[in-house]
């Protein structure tokens, strides 16, 4: 098994950032959900802001091959996950970044466009998120796509076979078999559809 202890925090840590309503928890409880089919320790919650529609929102997993101990906010992310390209411009997306942060954004535009955005030389990667979802849902629910491309990037942590697997398993108890397939529709194309950069 691969140790997932990142240099940092001693866990593989993601940080999801998004608005009330555009399934940041959702897609945080879900990639937890199917990386613990790995057999991995897992922990998934919120830090909500204003509990209003639109509020700015985060999310937080980690992942370790050991007990999680701590339930505390991410401060130093492996991962940055933005559901909300019109959050990039805020501090608060790449508060604690370190050099190896990866940031996997819903954007139609380039990881170089993205990095000049952020100000930073990180490695991006961008998915036209909403733009998938609208075709397979007619509405924006952003965040199977997002898996996808998480899956991408880190297979180490769980790679595309294992999460259709997993997505499958976690979503069949939720929704009908028509939205199960979508959601695996849109979780493939997210992850073959991303720009890395």
């Amino acid at each position: 098994m691969v140790c997932l202890e990142a240099p940092i925090s001693g866990y593989f840590e993601v940080r999801w950032h998004g608005r009330g309503g555009q399934g940041a928890v959702t897609g945080a409880k879900s990639l937890a959900e199917c990386v613990q089919g790995t057999g991995r320790n897992v922990v998934a919650f919120p830090e909500y802001g204003p509990e209003r529609r639109g509020a700015p929102v985060k999310a937080f997993n980690r992942f370790s091959d050991k007990y999680i101990r701590i339930h505390t906010p991410v401060t130093t992310p492996d991962v940055i996950i933005v559901i909300d390209a019109t959050l990039l411009p805020l501090p608060a997306i790449k508060d604690g970044a370190h050099a190896h942060t990866l940031f996997i954004v819903n954007i139609e535009k380039t990881p170089a466009e993205v990095r000049t955005i952020l100000g930073l030389e990180n490695r991006v990667v961008t998915v036209a998120a909403n733009r998938i979802s609208r075709a397979l849902f007619k509405r924006e629910i952003p965040n199977s796509t997002m898996l996808g491309a998480f899956a991408r990037v880190m297979p180490h942590i769980i790679g595309i076979d294992k999460l259709q697997h997993e997505a499958k398993h976690v979503l069949s108890g939720l929704l009908g078999a028509d939205l199960v397939e979508r959601n695996l529709q849109a979780v493939q194309q997210g992850h073959d559809l991303c720009h890395i950069g």
